[in-house]
């Protein structure tokens, strides 16, 4: 019985220290905590450049009006680990833009966003906010 209690210790032993960890493990801070500072470089001229292409190609979005936000979670190596997205129309109510095509379009462009900066190493997030109207993408912040 001693055998099997000291066997499965050193066994839990070896797996705790053997599991692989990465930067998108990570407890993630806000970019505005403790002067963490994360931020692509060139900032809001450089995201609205990125959206740029399909501010003016979509231009019958349904719902008509709403917002979309982005949440990208920056290991502190400045990779980017996931996407959050968060759809609502202008009551504040849960929706799809285009059915769902919309987000899948603005996420390929959120990944393909490099070159974020920090101050920190942390792990972080940062939000990329559209705000659509009148079926058409009026602003990016």
């Amino acid at each position: 019985m001693k055998k099997i209690l000291v066997l499965t210790i050193l066994l839990f032993t070896i797996q705790s220290f053997s599991q692989e960890k990465n930067d998108c493990d990570e407890r993630t801070l806000p970019y505005w905590a403790n002067g963490i500072n994360s931020r692509i470089e060139g900032e809001n001229p450089a995201l609205r450049k990125a959206f740029e292409k399909i501010q003016l190609s979509e231009t019958e979005i349904q719902p008509k009006n709403g917002f979309v936000t982005l949440r990208l979670n920056i290991s502190k190596t400045g990779k980017l680990c996931d996407i959050e997205t968060f759809q609502i129309d202008e009551n504040y109510k849960s929706t799809e833009f285009n059915n769902g095509q919309l987000i899948k379009e603005l996420e390929q462009i959120a990944i393909g966003l490099t070159d974020w900066k920090r101050d920190k190493d942390y792990k972080t997030y940062n939000l990329i906010r559209l705000k659509i109207k009148d079926g058409r993408i009026e602003e990016i912040f």
